[in-house]
């Protein structure tokens, strides 16, 4: 199911995440989740306070103070690969995007309002209500898929990347075909 996401939410000078777009806001009070591979290898993410220290703040932009923009973002590396991982919601002016970089190089933005991505190469976004990983049901899917562009990505860039509301990166999808995904914690 193909959900459309509308812009952001404000009044006055003050501009909010939008209620579709804060659904994908990861619990910041997961520090470190597993991982395994197709092949058994487990990966072990770990919440990433050294380049990028979780934040959920407000942004003054304009004149006197008088716009400020709610920002919040998480990011995760990983231990034994080193992945790097993150994501960042930016509230502004009529609009929230949602930031998504891996390996500190590989960014793409997508605008909510406009449905579009702004920044970075142009992935196909898919939103689901809900996806099985694991034998877990998660929630509030986003799913990013550079399989029509796999030529333009790097080794280290997922052609898939599936995000979850309240749990952030559950899977992802390498170049080499392998599948890994995020071992459920109960």
């Amino acid at each position: 199911m193909l959900v459309l996401i509308s812009g952001c939410e404000g009044t006055g000078g003050l501009f909010y995440i939008s209620d579709e777009a804060r659904k994908y806001q990861a619990d910041t009070t997961v520090i470190s989740f597993k991982m395994a591979d197709n092949f058994g290898i487990t990966e072990e993410f770990y919440m990433d306070n050294y380049w990028y220290t979780p934040h959920h703040y407000f942004t003054e932009w304009g004149n006197g103070g008088d716009a400020y923009g709610e920002t919040y973002g998480i990011a995760y590396r990983s231990v034994l690969n080193d992945y790097f991982f993150m994501l960042v919601l930016r509230a502004g002016v009529g609009y929230t995007d949602l930031e998504v970089e891996w390996n500190q190089n590989a960014q793409m933005v997508y605008n909510f309002s406009t449905g579009k991505v702004t920044t970075g190469l142009i992935p196909e976004i898919l939103f689901y209500d809900s996806l099985v990983v694991m034998d877990v049901v998660y929630n509030n899917i986003i799913e990013i898929d550079y399989t029509g562009k796999i030529n333009d990505i790097d080794e280290n860039t997922p052609v898939k990347t599936y995000i979850s509301g309240d749990k952030g990166l559950i899977k992802f999808i390498r170049k080499d075909g392998v599948i890994t995904e995020r071992i459920p914690t109960f």
